[in-house]
């Protein structure tokens, strides 16, 4: 069983997407995969508030095609971390980027609904109109995930997506600190670990 530790650091990215990406991570102790069965990969959903509990016992209901999506769902995981890893080195890559048209394609098979909503700022109007990905079954969970990473693409500031510095360490995030100088997945982990070899080193200078 994944550790309370684990679950924070899954979810440090600052991004939905790169939440996903994170849903394995490769520590000291050994890769730690979150989406390792259909079981995993809904946890995961609830987790990350991208699929409410009724929405999971609806997807339950059909286990005998979850293992196919979810096995998708992983492939799409490894492509988009390549992708991420390009746009993390030159964000102008994404231009013409082959991700484009893949997240495209999945959400070209998105069943959407609208809904009326209350709307965020009331001063003008009480309501709003959203659109929302239904989720009827496994086959609606990838999409539900490219939304997340269309949203990145689009919406963020790519120069500041980063992979934490340390060494050994697999974690993305979205650096939305006011002087965008974040370095490390986590302080308590990888940024005191660094620390900790930096003053070692120190003391081993003559």
């Amino acid at each position: 069983m994944q550790s309370d530790r684990q679950i924070q650091l899954m979810f440090i990215g600052e991004a939905k997407s790169l939440d996903f990406l994170n849903s394995i991570m490769r520590p000291e102790t050994g890769v730690v995969d979150w989406m390792e069965t259909g079981t995993d990969v809904l946890r995961w959903f609830v987790l990350s508030d991208l699929a409410t509990e009724d929405e999971v016992a609806l997807v339950m209901r059909d286990t005998a095609s979850l293992g196919r999506y979810m096995q998708e769902i992983r492939e799409f995981r490894e492509e988009f971390r390549s992708f991420v890893a390009e746009i993390s080195e030159d964000p102008s890559r994404v231009a013409g980027h082959g991700m484009v048209a893949r997240i495209n394609g999945i959400l070209g098979n998105t069943a959407q609904v609208l809904q009326i909503e209350s709307a965020m700022d009331a001063t003008n109007r009480p309501y709003q109109l959203t659109y929302h990905s239904q989720l009827r079954g496994p086959e609606d969970l990838l999409p539900r995930i490219a939304a997340t990473c269309a949203q990145l693409i689009c919406e963020a500031d790519l120069r500041f997506v980063k992979n934490c510095e340390a060494e050994d360490c697999s974690l993305y995030f979205l650096d939305v600190s006011k002087s965008h100088r974040r370095r490390w997945c986590s302080m308590e982990v990888c940024g005191n670990r660094a620390k900790a070899a930096a003053y070692r080193k120190s003391k081993q200078r003559p």
